[in-house]
């Protein structure tokens, strides 16, 4: 693969990356497993732009409410752990030697209000470790919204930790930035801890989300709703891996992508139920629909089973919509467009939830008016 070798040669490697992890990291950048995860996106190109990418170091967040600490993490005594996976998710170890030292957002206690982190600048931030306190709960926003017509590149790891009976609310929305983007959100989540994701907004340039979810506690859970709209000539790449490592764990999935004109929208969701995870409870759906010939549509759910006491279940679907429910609302008298308009908005709509519900809906609505 062509990539700037001598730039990564260059980089000097954090110390959470451990002894050897740049080089696993350019190792894994040729392995089988990154080129099948990458295979309907630029790898190359993704990773020339973030070795080329501006730094920014700056601190992730503004005013902190009392019980909520922000650390660098070469000030701290003990630098934390990440606990990513480099061999899946090389570009993490890349993107962290680049931008230096991460930070760490300590929830003491829970917050009055939600922590309101700004959407990576364009050029790469610095990881982001969000570790949550026992019986704490702390909700998580981020929007993304794009003015300029300059395209540029932005990258962003972001990492929950959640301790015994905690919870987070991470809600993050894209307004059609026109930045190319790669993305990565780890957690881990120990007994009895929940975690509730929200990710909706409308795609025009490229955008990859790696999702990484670790279940590594008994009883901890996971729901997970989005929605995105993939315009003309946008191209989104959603993977994610869900990892049941304890008994009595539950996820549940939940996304809805629709593409449009000269689009492609990739899923890939991967269920894995560790050997000792009995008692797991998983469920995976992934709805697509295409409004154009031209549109292209990827999805693959995947399971690994290693226990018998489990339940999964998955589902995919890719489609165009229902003519039968168009020719009804046309003989009520709505026109073709008008007719494609609501049931578009209303298959989106399906997929939204949290705090940016409504004004992804308002720019799902906008798109389908302006179109």
């Amino acid at each position: 693969m062509a990539v700037g070798i001598e730039a990564l040669q260059t980089l000097e490697a954090p110390p959470w990356l451990g002894a050897g992890g740049l080089t696993r990291c350019r190792q894994a950048l040729g392995g089988k497993l990154v080129r099948e995860t990458w295979k309907y996106s630029p790898l190359p190109k993704v990773t020339n732009a973030l070795l080329a990418a501006d730094e920014h170091q700056g601190p992730p967040v503004g005013a902190l409410p009392p019980g909520v600490a922000l650390h660098r993490f070469d000030e701290l005594d003990v630098p934390p752990t990440l606990g990513i996976d480099l061999n899946r998710y090389p570009l993490a170890g890349i993107a962290a030697a680049r931008a230096g030292a991460g930070w760490l957002i300590d929830v003491k206690r829970t917050p009055s209000h939600p922590l309101r982190i700004p959407a990576p600048a364009l050029g790469v931030s610095a990881p982001l470790l969000v570790r949550v306190a026992a019986s704490c709960r702390v909700d998580i926003e981020q929007e993304t919204v794009q003015t300029t017509d300059n395209a540029d590149f932005g990258a962003q790891i972001l990492v929950l930790s959640l301790a015994a009976d905690s919870e987070a609310h991470w809600a993050a929305a894209e307004f059609a930035p026109t930045a190319d983007k790669w993305c990565l959100l780890q957690a881990h989540l120990q007994r009895n801890a929940a975690l509730t994701l929200n990710h909706q907004g409308t795609v025009s340039n490229f955008l990859r989300q790696d999702v990484n979810i670790v279940l590594g506690g008994q009883g901890a859970r996971l729901a997970s709703v989005g929605a995105a709209l993939v315009q003309d000539g946008g191209r989104l790449d959603q993977q994610l891996v869900i990892e049941h490592a304890s008994g009595g764990t539950v996820s549940r999935i939940k996304q809805h992508n629709l593409a449009a004109g000269r689009s492609r929208c990739t899923f890939n969701g991967r269920i894995h139920i560790h050997a000792g995870a009995s008692g797991a409870d998983a469920d995976l759906s992934n709805r697509n629909l295409a409004l154009d010939p031209s549109a292209e549509v990827n999805t693959k759910p995947e399971l690994e089973i290693y226990n018998d006491d489990v339940r999964c279940a998955h589902g995919a679907t890719v489609g165009q919509l229902d003519a039968e429910a168009l020719f009804y609302l046309q003989s009520r008298g709505l026109g073709p467009q008008q007719a494609q308009r609501l049931l578009s908005l209303g298959f989106l709509r399906d997929g939204l939830a949290g705090p940016y519900a409504e004004r992804a809906a308002e720019a799902f609505a906008a798109h389908f008016t302006s179109a």
